[in-house]
């Protein structure tokens, strides 16, 4: 691998890295040669996931569980993975949660808009408060967080995602300027309609339709999690310290598309992404 492509002599970490994006980004970074910790709520997943890396990357990797919305189980998990791998270098903040129900203002509980903020905003900063000072110590760092096509676009019924989303957004700008002159930059993806693991069981439930969605997009497809871990990957590297307060959106073209109903043209087939998925090495399920 050219050198300006790699990773290697970095640790990073990917918090809610067991499965989806979190997954496949700590997998793209591990190719580029990077040591990986994943920390997760799951201990056992996040677990067989790290295994499952090292055995296909031949990396260092690391494991810890961590609810990130606890500030202390947190800088202990993060604490833990340096220990074993090293200092932080990169930060992947992946960890969040759905939305329970499509619900109106009127009818969704505090509760639940408390919910989203706390894991994807609080979450992100709590992650971020505890690798920062070695990162800045250090003079180099990467943070990367997840935002959503929910963080630009109006989407009713969501107010609880799309709040945290957008807070997750001016979260990456305002750090990225505090932090631009330490040598660490703060990105943030915003993916459209992926095919993870969540949202392939709510397909198999009915509960969305694939077509549906994917003619909302130029690009006639969803995306899959290895697509949204490449541009990830991506922002990590050393050669990457040009790009900072960047929220980028991996989504097919759905957030600039300003008439959806005009005709562009035909939806690919669910079985399309076969080739997509060819090109990560990997081999799954058509979403149906």
């Amino acid at each position: 691998m050219n050198s300006i492509e790699s990773l290697k002599g970095l640790v990073c970490l990917v918090t809610g890295g067991a499965q989806g994006i979190g997954f496949a980004t700590a997998s793209e970074c591990a190719r580029r040669g990077a040591a990986v910790a994943l920390l997760d709520r799951h201990d056992d997943e996040a677990r067989a996931a790290a295994a499952r890396i090292a055995t296909r990357f031949g990396v260092p990797t690391a494991s810890a569980m961590a609810d990130v919305v606890d500030q202390n189980a947190v800088d202990t998990a993060i604490a833990e993975c340096g220990t074993r791998l090293g200092a932080i270098d990169i930060l992947v903040n992946c960890a969040g949660i759905m939305t329970p129900r499509l619900a109106p203002v009127s009818e969704m509980a505090i509760a639940d808009v408390e919910q989203m903020f706390s894991v994807h905003v609080g979450g992100a900063y709590l992650c971020a408060k505890a690798v920062l000072p070695g990162m800045i110590d250090r003079r180099f760092g990467r943070i990367i967080n997840i935002s959503s096509v929910l963080g630009t676009l109006g989407l009713p019924f969501r107010s609880g995602y799309a709040i945290a989303k957008s807070a997750i957004n001016g979260f990456t700008r305002s750090l990225a300027v505090e932090v631009a002159r330490s040598g660490v930059t703060v990105n943030a993806v915003a993916p459209g309609y992926i095919l993870t693991e969540t949202l392939q069981a709510r397909l198999d439930a009915g509960m969305l339709d694939y077509a549906t969605y994917a003619e909302r997009a130029p690009a006639g497809r969803w995306g899959l999690a290895e697509e949204v871990g490449h541009l990830i990957a991506f922002l990590a590297l050393p050669a990457s310290g040009f790009i900072t307060g960047a929220v980028i959106a991996v989504d097919g073209g759905y957030t600039i598309r300003g008439d959806p109903g005009e005709a562009i043209g035909p939806v690919a087939p669910a079985s399309a992404l076969d080739a997509v998925r060819e090109l990560f090495g990997r081999h799954g399920r058509t979403a149906s």
